[in-house]
């Protein structure tokens, strides 16, 4: 009988806003075709949120700002390596966008990264899963717009919201 082993990881969705834009980086699975969200296991010690900052920085050069949780999608897959199934869970986080450059991702981690604008992302993205993802983040980016809160185009303004928030 298959071992079966349980994963926690975390991700997000960043945006960078741009202009009257909000970006968000999607990544490559190396050696797949496979276009998704940054993400990936929680490291011995580390919380949800502290992972999905660190797996944003290491695949997408990105670093960000968590604003609230998105949601949890969970799957299974075999592991051809380990010869077990993997019943795995991962948490994202809408994050605001601090620093950093695509330019900098870990090219041991992902293919490549690219920002896309967040009205496209749903369609580039492979797993049914990280499109609802993105729906979630669409919703919510609507609620805060109405809000008031990303139309600040300030950065320094945006930055001492943020300071509240985080």
């Amino acid at each position: 009988m298959a071992r079966v082993r349980h994963e926690r990881s975390a991700g997000g969705v960043l945006l960078v806003p741009v202009g009257d834009h909000l970006l968000v980086p999607l990544i490559t699975v190396p050696g797949t075709e496979v276009v998704g969200l940054p993400k990936g296991r929680l490291e011995r010690g580390e919380g949800a949120v502290q992972a999905a900052v660190r797996e944003m920085r290491e695949e997408a050069g990105l670093t960000g700002a968590v604003l609230e949780p998105l949601g949890t999608i969970s799957y299974r897959f075999w592991a051809q390596a380990e010869r077990s199934r993997v019943n795995k869970s991962v948490d994202f986080f809408l994050m605001l966008y601090r620093a950093g450059s695509p330019a900098r991702y870990r090219p041991d981690e992902v293919e490549n990264v690219r920002l896309v604008p967040l009205a496209e992302a749903e369609a580039l993205i492979t797993h049914d899963g990280e499109k609802a993802i993105i729906r979630a983040a669409r919703r919510r980016v609507r609620d805060l717009s109405a809000d008031g809160f990303l139309a600040v185009r300030d950065p320094s303004t945006r930055e001492r919201l943020m300071a509240v928030v985080a």
